[in-house]
């Protein structure tokens, strides 16, 4: 690619700025493949290009937002709304100039407001008490890492206000009224039809429910739920097409004028309009940016040279917001383009109807490898799909919007009839989705794949046409072949692991061993926050598993249960295990949908039940007796499924919610019920590890999961100072984040996330 650095110098300086930000960041992989990069780009006199973009990273990083370190707890804030949204059932603003006890800070805050919600628009001060909370993460490997998230919309506080009546609201636009209206007509129309043109035309997501985000998914066009570039070009388009068809029918005017130049800063006025119509967030600033530079690239310097124009936005972009380089918009954004860029240069004696079918292709496969390294799950019509729709989002359902929206303040009834057919035209899309639709997990590459991938793709798609390239390619295929095999290979050679998440106030334990795997509850389920969804899913993936042998819940309550529904939609699952059926329970009700859908084997389990999988044999404790139905007045916990699982080195005890009486029967039911592992009882209440049963269990260690700070005061004192008594080390999620311990020859390893766990 040195080529391609001779001729265009802002690619070697955005290269040399990724490099030198990811070096302040020390990101060992990124600047290995920044690295390469810059050897394959850099000539002689290349060089100070590439040294300018390295320092100017550095510079970039150092003084890149960073979170605000305030003490947790009330806060005077005041500020002005930036943007506004509902989310998981929550009001929830941006505000800009933040000042916290009269000192200003740098960024953004996003404020959570939990009942009556302030009227607001963009411009309106607000100012108040604020519940400021740092963001802590659950603690689980390689988790999604939400502060880093917020980081790259320029968020660098966060904080919650339980009744928005407190918080004193003054002035604001006018021009957000606009918007307003245009949202309350949509509320008047059939949802989720409505809902999607909200999301897909004014950014406004809260109507955008995981059912309506899953099934647009499944056909692999989520991308369309929210603004974008696509929706910025399509803008600059619209506008550009009006001005120009305008102009030409103005015959004295357009032969006095360029009409084209005139057209064209036309469409940039279109796009910074609708910019600022929908609302000026970071992802959609970038989206206008990348728009904007690229047409004044061919504006003012008169030739089209895409490479510059690209490297020249993203080094606006990064230099105004350096967290972007790890925002996923931002990269599948520039993926996109980068696959569109190079298609296209291949493709340039080809038909129109060929160059234009295989655009969106390369589109997708430029993406692939960060879809499947950020998402997990797969459209298997996904490239098809979007060479349809895309074009048929860009052609007919935003130009029909927008008109819509236009013909809607002059005159209602002509807004409908247009809104109408907006509506029918968007269900299509549902349509497909529930017909065409379908995901498929896929195991988690090691970040190395992901970089070798995108090597090969530059090397292949930009690389000149060397002898050594061919070898260079042959080389990163097998590179990126090989390393999914090698993962597969040392996950199917693993010992046996108890893997105790960390779910916040709930339970989720993951047993593997080999290629097996069995789920024990998988976390709750309440307003914006799902664990199966949210944390399982993400790390079975991470751990290479796609399918689970067994899914075990203990007992249907919802801090147990609650993630089980999403799990089993997702994974395939050899089969599930209830304590008793509960006709009233809505969870069991999704549960038991799902098992017949997916034809999924369902087990009432008691004592003496057990299932051998590879390894691992799992023996059934605890219910007594076989509850194939709901006795009134049942009591949940004390009937939770307890399970001994054990290979031929390491036990493990899984007590569910069963403490108290649930141990004292364990106790005298006359059974060696001794354990290595003990995974205590409802999560460390005041009635669990009682004296009796911890002498008659004898673990070494104990695993307590619960949340950070629950309203239960879990785990209890009284069952702390029980295990002290005992000599048993003990873990818990809401201190040590995720604890995994692994069966070795040794005897078992204890690894945690937040605390090194080597005690043994």
């Amino acid at each position: 690619m040195r080529d391609m650095g001779r001729n265009h110098p802002f690619v070697v300086v955005v290269a040399g700025l990724c490099c030198g930000m990811l070096v302040r960041w020390a990101d060992g992989y990124g600047i290995a493949f920044c690295g390469v990069l810059l050897v394959q780009l850099v000539s002689r006199e290349r060089f100070i290009h590439a040294l300018i973009g390295i320092l100017l990273g550095c510079a970039a990083a150092c003084f890149a937002p960073v979170w605000i370190q305030i003490d947790d707890g009330p806060h005077h804030v005041r500020g002005i709304v930036a943007s506004t949204e509902f989310s998981g059932g929550s009001f929830r603003m941006a505000l800009r100039d933040v000042a916290v006890d009269r000192s200003h800070i740098r960024g953004n805050a996003l404020i959570s407001v939990y009942r009556n919600p302030p009227m607001v628009q963009a411009g309106s001060r607000v100012s108040g008490v604020v519940d400021i909370r740092q963001p802590r993460g659950l603690g689980n490997f390689g988790e999604f890492d939400y502060k880093k998230h917020l980081l790259a919309k320029n968020i660098t506080l966060k904080g919650s206000v339980d009744d928005g009546s407190t918080l004193t609201v003054s002035g604001g636009k006018a021009a957000a009224g606009v918007k307003k209206r245009l949202l309350l007509v949509f509320d008047r129309y059939a949802r989720p039809e409505a809902e999607l043109i909200k999301a897909m035309i004014l950014g406004d997501r809260s109507g955008i429910t995981n059912s309506l985000q899953d099934r647009f998914n499944s056909l692999g066009i989520m991308h369309l739920i929210a603004i974008s570039g696509l929706n910025i070009g399509i803008a600059m388009a619209i506008g550009y097409g009006i001005l120009f068809n305008v102009l030409r029918f103005l015959t004295p005017i357009s032969l006095r004028i360029d009409v084209p130049l005139v057209s064209a800063i036309g469409g940039m006025g279109a796009a910074i309009a609708y910019t600022v119509f929908v609302g000026p967030e970071v992802p959609t600033l970038r989206a206008c940016i990348m728009a904007v530079s690229c047409t004044m690239g061919i504006l003012f310097l008169r030739r089209s040279d895409v490479f510059d124009e690209l490297a020249l936005a993203g080094l606006i972009i990064l230099v105004l917001w350096p967290g972007s380089l790890y925002s996923a918009s931002f990269q599948l954004s520039f993926s996109a383009v980068l696959g569109i860029v190079g298609i296209v240069a291949k493709t340039g004696n080809a038909p129109i109807w060929f160059r234009f079918a295989v655009v969106t292709l390369a589109a997708g496969v430029f993406t692939m490898p960060l879809v499947v390294y950020l998402f997990g799950f797969v459209s298997a019509a996904g490239l098809l799909a979007n060479c349809i729709i895309v074009p048929f989002f860009s052609l007919v359902i935003m130009p029909l919007s927008l008109i819509g929206m236009a013909a809607h303040l002059i005159s209602a009834p002509l807004g409908k009839i247009i809104f109408s057919l907006c509506m029918d035209a968007t269900h299509l899309l549902i349509e497909a989705c529930d017909h065409f639709g379908s995901l498929h997990p896929v195991p988690r590459p090691w970040v190395v794949w992901v970089y070798l991938s995108y090597i090969g793709l530059l090397t292949a798609f930009f690389g000149e046409k060397t002898p050594w390239r061919s070898y260079v390619l042959i080389a990163l295929s097998a590179g990126v072949i090989a390393l999914p095999i090698i993962q597969h290979a040392i996950r199917n050679n693993s010992p046996m692991c108890f893997d105790f998440l960390s779910v916040g106030q709930g339970d989720c334990s993951l047993v593997t061993e080999g290629p097996h795997a069995v789920l024990i509850d998988a976390g709750p389920a309440y307003s914006s926050f799902d664990a199966g969804r949210q944390v399982v899913s993400p790390h079975l993936l991470r751990r290479g598993i796609t399918s689970l042998d067994a899914v075990i819940v203990t007992h249907m309550h919802p801090d147990h249960c609650g993630g089980i529904p999403y799990i089993l939609e997702r994974f395939p699952v050899g089969q599930l295990w209830l304590n008793a059926p509960l006709e009233n329970n809505p969870c069991f009700q999704e549960v038991i949908r799902i098992t017949k859908e997916k034809s999924i084997p369902l087990r009432y389990v008691c004592r003496g039940d057990s299932l051998r999988i590879g390894g691992i044999t799992m023996d059934v404790l605890h219910p007594q007796y076989r509850l194939d139905h709901h006795e009134g007045g049942m009591d949940q916990n004390l009937q939770s499924i307890v399970v001994m699982i054990h290979d031929k080195r390491m036990k493990g005890l899984f007590m569910g919610d069963a403490d108290m009486y649930g141990e004292l029967i364990l106790v005298h039911m006359q059974k060696n019920i001794t354990a290595d592992v003990l995974k205590v009882a409802h999560h460390g209440s005041e009635k669990s590890c009682l004296d009796p049963f911890l002498g008659a269990a004898c673990p070494e260690r104990a695993i307590i999961s619960c949340g950070f700070r629950n309203r239960y005061g879990d785990p209890s004192r009284e069952a702390l100072a029980r295990l002290e008594r005992h000599s048993i080390y003990v873990y818990r999620t809401d201190i040590h984040g995720e604890v995994m311990v692994t069966s070795l020859p040794s005897g078992p390893d204890v690894k945690s996330v937040r605390e090194p766990a080597d005690i043994q």
